[in-house]
């Protein structure tokens, strides 16, 4: 009866040897991977627009800005753009993006749900000229 309780025991300890009971330190930290902030993918021309946001520096966050109608904005076209860019500034500033969902519409337009914080979300239209991303619209 000893010899067989031995065994159980033995077999229990070598089992239990493999598993971590206990973890000691703090566990590892996940980094997320995150597009360049550059105009060469759709969801970097959103990160970059966050960004400049986040600077306060409009006339870069503008700078991203297209028409429907698939071209730049003139400098014009920019300055009026300001206060949109304010008021969604106002919404977005100080927070990081949580989700992200992009779908494609065509070769030369995605549309990017963006969610900031777990509780605003903003839909962001892009299109693409030549080489370069713009944003064409922003949707609450």
């Amino acid at each position: 009866m000893k010899r067989i309780l031995r065994l159980a025991l033995l077999q229990l300890s070598l089992v239990t040897a493999g598993c971590e009971v206990f973890t000691i330190g703090t566990p590892p930290v996940e980094y997320k991977i995150l597009p360049d902030l550059d105009q060469r993918s759709a969801e970097g021309v959103v990160y970059l627009f966050k960004a400049e946001i986040d600077n306060l520096n409009l006339d870069a966050a503008s700078f991203v800005l297209a028409q429907k109608e698939d071209t730049p904005l003139l400098a014009l076209e920019k300055y009026e753009m300001q206060f949109e860019v304010a008021r969604v500034g106002r919404m977005i500033r100080g927070t990081e993006i949580t989700e992200m969902i992009v779908d494609t519409v065509s070769t030369a337009q995605r549309h990017i749900t963006t969610e900031f914080n777990y509780i605003t979300q903003l839909t962001f239209t892009t299109v693409k000229l030549d080489d370069r991303w713009f944003i064409s619209s922003i949707a609450d």
